[in-house]
């Protein structure tokens, strides 16, 4: 399905890649769309590119998503943040739970280790990583407020703290960053 939007607000398209949950793509719609102050889209989902695939390491290159994000993105759109649940990874980590992109306005991340039979918890995860994620693509650096949704996270337990929130400094920085479009 593809939401369509109505040109009043910048808009932020949502990407399933693979097999993702359209529970778990509509509950990101609201907290992303407040967090930007943007009209959320649903696109069209996208295979999972066998390119990307690392059988060693049985994880997902996260960087080989983001080149198919940026060729996918439309003028409209003022940012694409791809979903995936299943695993991804850096050269130089064990694993991200996302990586986003400033020069192509492209993000991803997965759903893969935020699993939790607490659904409140899971949707909550869910979106502070999308939150971060889209905050990389806005040129957003990571914080030293372990509280603010730019934290760089290693495990559940810092993700579950830092929820959803930017800290003031962030807050002002991505207000700037996106009055400068």
């Amino acid at each position: 399905m593809i939401a369509r939007s109505s040109g009043k607000k910048p808009v932020i398209a949502l990407v399933p890649i693979g097999k993702v949950s359209p529970a778990a793509i509509e509950a990101l719609i609201s907290p992303v769309g407040e967090a930007f102050g943007a009209e959320v889209v649903v696109a069209h989902g996208l295979e999972l590119p066998s390119s990307a695939w690392d059988g060693s390491r049985e994880q997902y290159l996260s960087t080989a998503l983001l080149d198919r994000l940026a060729g996918m993105r439309r003028p409209e759109w003022e940012r694409v943040l791809g979903t995936v649940d299943v695993d991804l990874y850096v050269p130089r980590l064990n694993f991200v739970f996302g990586e986003g992109d400033s020069n192509r306005g492209v993000g991803v991340f997965s759903l893969a280790r935020l699993h939790s039979s607490d659904e409140v918890l899971f949707r909550r995860r869910a979106a502070t990583e999308a939150i971060h994620e889209l905050g990389h693509t806005f040129g957003l650096a990571h914080c030293d407020d372990p509280h603010c949704v730019m934290w760089f996270s290693n495990t559940l337990a810092e993700s579950d703290r830092k929820g959803t929130r930017f800290c003031r400094r962030h807050a002002a920085e991505l207000t700037r960053t996106r009055g400068a479009r």
